[in-house]
């Protein structure tokens, strides 16, 4: 059984944890507020890791770090705070440890750190240029990751969605419009899988397999936001979306991502498609579970 220490435990720090815990092995989390509801057994650290005299108590005895930050704000200042500065902090508390152990790093990382936006399909070998304050934060703090970590190992994860994500399906209830020309290519990854993902890199590291450097987590069906939209207005039986104005045409995160590497390794895809996430979504009695 394995020493797991999450830097952050929000809604999927918290999944993950149960599903490691499951397994036997000791978790301890760093949140800067009290965990609530309490989970049975996963040890919770209270500290602000962008105080650098807070980090001193983290314990550094384990096997893997897993890195699932959220800013406190969705601004320039707070992404830069918890990504620079805050794991800077932690990865220099680490390098001062005399523990004989050297972890594992796990990064939960975003697509947004691509600047793609005329539908080019992008991995983990094209160039991450974003433009966005945050895609910029999160490029410097997996450069930060791999310069200063051994054993390091970035996940960018597509939109995540799920139990409790649904924004997208309420939009569409809405009646929000959307993009239909020229195409606006969305990409995303289900929760259930975003955790699968996590889990299987772990069990990978604990087995003393090798890891890449980098993974791109999305499902296997890129395609334009409308046609999801479309989809899941057919679904709900609710009209279907209008169409954007032309002025209102996005430009921005207009790109499509394959996830061959992250497939080839040996993960196979829990919903693989917008169907088989949505449709499950649905099927549990969305937005009223049965």
């Amino acid at each position: 059984m394995a020493n797991i220490l999450l830097l952050g435990c929000g809604n999927l720090g918290r999944k993950l944890a149960l599903r490691l815990m499951a397994e036997q092995h000791t978790v301890t989390a760093v949140k800067r507020r009290p965990l609530t509801p309490a989970v049975i057994g996963l040890q919770v650290l209270l500290a602000d890791i962008t105080d650098a005299s807070m980090v001193k108590t983290i314990p550094t005895d384990v096997d893997v770090v897993v890195c699932i930050l959220a800013p406190s704000a969705r601004n320039a200042e707070a992404y830069q705070a918890i990504y620079q500065c805050g794991l800077a902090n932690v990865i220099a508390h680490f390098s001062k440890s005399t523990s004989s152990r050297q972890p594992r790093w796990l990064m939960l990382s975003s697509t947004s750190v691509y600047g793609q936006n005329k539908g080019q399909w992008v991995d983990e070998n094209s160039p991450a240029q974003a433009d966005s304050f945050n895609g910029r934060a999160l490029i410097q703090a997996e450069q930060h990751l791999w310069v200063h970590c051994h054993k390091a190992t970035v996940l960018r994860c597509s939109g995540i969605y799920g139990r409790g994500r649904e924004s997208f399906l309420r939009s569409v209830r809405a009646g929000s419009p959307v993009q239909y020309a020229p195409p606006y290519y969305s990409n995303r990854i289900h929760e259930e899988d975003c955790l699968g993902i996590l889990h299987f890199l772990i069990d990978r590291s604990l087995a003393g397999k090798p890891l890449e450097n980098l993974y791109l987590a999305s499902d296997s069906a890129a395609v334009p936001l409308a046609e999801v939209a479309q989809w899941l207005s057919e679904k709900m039986a609710c009209p279907a979306p209008p169409a954007k104005p032309k002025n209102a045409v996005i430009q921005g995160m207009n790109k499509r991502c394959r996830n061959d590497r992250l497939l080839q390794l040996g993960y196979v895809l829990r919903y693989s498609t917008y169907q088989q996430g949505y449709g499950a979504l649905l099927e549990e009695g969305w937005p009223d579970p049965v």
